[in-house]
């Protein structure tokens, strides 16, 4: 190594000539401030003999500056971090150049400097130390981390990839899968990370739920797919299956191979055994007219020409259908047979080809049906084509006895099926080769992402719809925000429909039923000039995205809480104790309640009035519970004791200590208070009302996200409200530990990039981003209306 010396007019010119000198990684020893400006000795890493720093004689300060020290320790210092050393006035001096610190001459007029020896010796001695401190730490990381390969063992990612890949799944559906792994599930147990993968590809994999509906509507139904795969048997268990349920009366069966020899023949056989129509199509013949005189049939199949998807012929054989559905009292319902044994590319080929030959027929694949399953020894495959293709799959056919052998499409026996593959496969791929190839192949794979991450949106939207109670007003309100000032406020009273309480009826939040509601403190929220409404809660007190307004509320304390009992809401989180009048009538009415106080609040206990805070050693010690609180866990440990207030009746303080679980830290202390006799509920509400302290920060936070624009008015309640029920959403999303709360929380944070760590802020960008990419997708899918000026 060698030391240089740069000098230049100010930090930012100095470190620009030691980046030009030595490189980006320049070790910078010592800063100081000299006659000329800024004074900078750097390492460069490779010796040179005109670099060397002698110990000779050289300009040097009396000691080294403070900011020296710091410099070195700091390593290698990038520009912005070098300028935040004390300001050095700009000088109109030129900028002097670099020079080796043997040839560069003292500043002229410095007479306050001290023997040059003094700098060059620190500097050799800081060098020494530096190479030891470097060699120490090197030797401590070799003792204490991982050989290469090692973490990646531990990491369940990696785990998951490689069942993913041994099973047959490609790059990027695993790429998309694991992108949305919990941060919790990475180094967690591997059953927990096994049984998330389990979930995920079922949740993705659609099926034919209902066999029964598909067999008593009927319909016609024509089989696809390239030559040998199993159509015309299929056909006949189709057939079958429809015959064991209805009879033979009602379904007739059709074919138009007049290529393959005998292949009429062995459908005839097929219908004789049961007892059905049969029709062969010549080539010249017009499909609707058959199907015309076919009308009084139930169910109608189809077996078509066995064609390669690289066959020219095969775009008109399915526009045949096309026209014939258009000439037909019925639609012809194309089914796509997939080879489960079949190679992935080959399959990705036969589903492009089929699909868009389909789109151009007039309607895309209504399903497909799996054959040659028996013959497969990976399934993730045709399953993975089925998942990123959004194909139904309607059956599975596994041998060549009718019907036996075929069977309704169990997604969870296919995903069990599919991940039990235990060896490893020699066909596994590099996950990240995508990365390094640029081809058409790759901006292929890039275009499905995007049909991908529709259907994820999707997915995240009806389970939120499914868990969380109002999320369903929420997502109808979200569009309004693009409607005119007029339409929204036209739309607002929508909101506030389930808080009128018509009749005595209950609130309505949707998919799961409200316990009580959290009230916000009287005061405008920090830095606006609105009021947080009040959130609803369910029984474990997590939150529900339905607001209720301040201002429509009923005035008066007493009446509020009176009107949320009348609504079936029966726990009340309050931001202060209520007066003595109001706790009687609670009581009396059976409703409960908890209030947050403050360590000064004064009490009494036997008479003698105190501060709450000063009896916190006097009160007997309850149970603990570890909850998260700000984005991270932590343990509550209470401890209560019997007070009163301006009244006889009698009620429990409770004095709540938040601490580190790992180091027994203490974080913070809360009080509340509490009727007694309800001790049994007391540490579940406060972990409720601990977790929802971020309510109003996030809620300000999508507020201002939602600011008004020229070309974008907001009314000022629909705002308010829009982002109360995000900050809502995105606190129950952290607090829920739910299997669909953990796979949701995955999807969202990986919109983020990887990286992220769970919590509620994180969550609220994630939010905000899920309904903006949905926006954006259904604006360029064409599916959103130009015209706002209706809802």
């Amino acid at each position: 190594m060698s030391v240089r010396r740069f000098i230049a007019a100010n930090s930012r010119d100095a470190m620009r000539q030691v980046r030009a000198a030595l490189g980006e990684d320049a070790l910078i020893l010592a800063n100081r401030r000299v006659d000329a400006g800024v004074e900078i000795l750097a390492l460069a890493e490779e010796p040179g003999p005109a670099d060397a720093l002698p110990v000779e004689r050289q300009a040097a300060p009396r000691e080294p500056q403070a900011g020296a020290a710091s410099s070195a320790a700091r390593a290698y210092l990038p520009e912005r971090q070098a300028s935040q050393s004390p300001p050095v006035p700009s000088r109109p001096a030129p900028v002097a150049s670099v020079t080796p610190a043997a040839a560069q001459p003292a500043p002229a007029g410095n007479q306050d400097q001290g023997p040059p020896g003094d700098f060059a010796a620190f500097s050799a001695r800081l060098l020494d130390e530096m190479q030891d401190l470097r060699m120490l730490i090197a030797d401590r990381q070799a003792r204490q981390e991982p050989a290469a390969g090692e973490a990646d063992k531990e990491d369940n990612r990696h785990r998951l990839n490689c069942r993913l890949q041994n099973a047959g799944f490609g790059n990027a559906l695993a790429r998309e899968l694991l992108d949305a792994l919990p941060g919790e599930l990475v180094h967690g147990d591997p059953s927990g990370a096994a049984a998330w993968l389990h979930r995920q590809l079922g949740g993705r994999l659609e099926v034919l739920e209902d066999e029964a509906g598909l067999l008593d509507q009927g319909g016609v139904f024509a089989l696809l797919g390239p030559t040998g795969i199993g159509k015309t048997t299929t056909t006949a268990k189709l057939a079958a299956r429809y015959v064991m349920r209805h009879g033979a009366g009602g379904v007739a069966l059709i074919t138009t191979d007049s290529y393959r020899v005998g292949a009429h023949e062995q459908l005839r056989i097929y219908a004789r055994l049961l007892g059905v129509e049969v029709h062969a199509l010549a080539d010249d013949a017009p499909l609707g007219e058959l199907l015309a005189q076919l009308d009084d049939k139930r169910l109608v199949i189809i077996d078509t020409v066995g064609m390669s998807q690289r066959d020219q012929r095969l775009v008109g054989q399915v526009a045949m259908l096309g026209e014939s559905s258009q000439n037909a009292p019925r639609p012809v319902r194309r089914l796509l047979l997939l080879n489960a044994a079949s190679h992935g590319e080959t399959l990705d080929e036969v589903v492009e080809t089929y699909q868009r030959a389909s789109l151009a027929a007039g309607a895309p694949l209504y399903g497909a049906i799996l054959t040659k399953v028996d013959e497969a020894p990976r399934l993730g495959a045709v399953l993975d084509i089925a998942i990123r293709h959004g194909l139904r799959l309607h059956y599975v056919s596994q041998g060549q006895q009718v019907p036996e052998d075929l069977q309704l499409a169990d997604r969870q026996a296919l995903v069990d099926q599919a991940l039990a593959v235990g060896d490893d496969s020699a066909f596994s791929g590099d996950p990240l080769e995508w990365q390094r190839t640029s081809s058409p192949r790759r901006w292929k794979s890039l275009s499905r992402g995007l049909f991908s991450q529709g259907r994820n949106l999707a997915t995240l939207f009806a389970r939120l719809r499914e868990h969380v109670g109002g999320f369903a007003q929420l997502e109808s309100a979200w569009p309004w925000l693009g409607y005119p000032l007029q339409a929204q406020q036209q739309q607002l009273p929508r909101l506030h429909a389930a808080w009128r309480g018509d009749g005595g009826e209950s609130a309505a939040f949707g998919s799961e039923p409200s316990h009580g509601l959290l009230w916000p403190r009287s005061a405008a929220v920090k830095g606006s000039d609105w009021y947080l409404p009040a959130v609803p809660l369910n029984s474990e007190g997590l939150a529900q995205t339905l607001p209720w307004a301040t201002h429509h509320q009923p005035a008066g304390e007493s009446q509020k809480l009176h009107f949320a009992a009348r609504l079936g809401l029966h726990m009340q989180w309050l931001p202060r104790c209520p007066v003595a009048a109001t706790r009687h009538e609670l009581d009396v009415a059976g409703v409960r309640w908890v209030a947050t106080t403050q360590a000064n609040t004064r009490v009494s206990v036997d008479g003698v009035r105190h501060k709450l805070a000063a009896l916190a050693a006097h009160a007997t010690p309850e149970a603990s519970r570890t909850c998260r609180y700000r984005g991270r866990s932590v343990r509550l440990k209470s401890a209560r004791l019997a007070v009163a207030l301006d009244s006889p009746d009698s009620l429990t303080a409770w004095f709540v200590n938040l601490s580190d679980p790992d180091s027994g830290r203490s974080l913070a202390h809360r009080y509340w208070l509490m009727p007694s006799g309800d001790a049994a509920n007391g540490l579940a509400a406060f972990a409720a009302q601990l977790a929802h302290e971020e309510l109003p920060l996030l809620a300000r936070r999508a507020w201002q996200w939602l600011a008004p624009s020229q070309a974008m008015r907001v009314d000022d309640e629909l705002r308010v409200w829009i982002a109360t029920a995000l900050a809502s959403l995105a606190i129950r999303l952290d607090q829920e530990q739910a299997d669909w709360a953990v796979d949701v929380r995955g999807q969202l944070l990986s919109m983020l990039g990887s990286g992220r760590k769970r919590s509620a802020q994180a969550l609220l960008e994630a939010l905000w981003y899920l309904f903006t990419a949905r926006d954006a997708l259904l604006q360029v899918s064409g599916q959103r209306r130009d015209d706002r000026t209706q809802p």
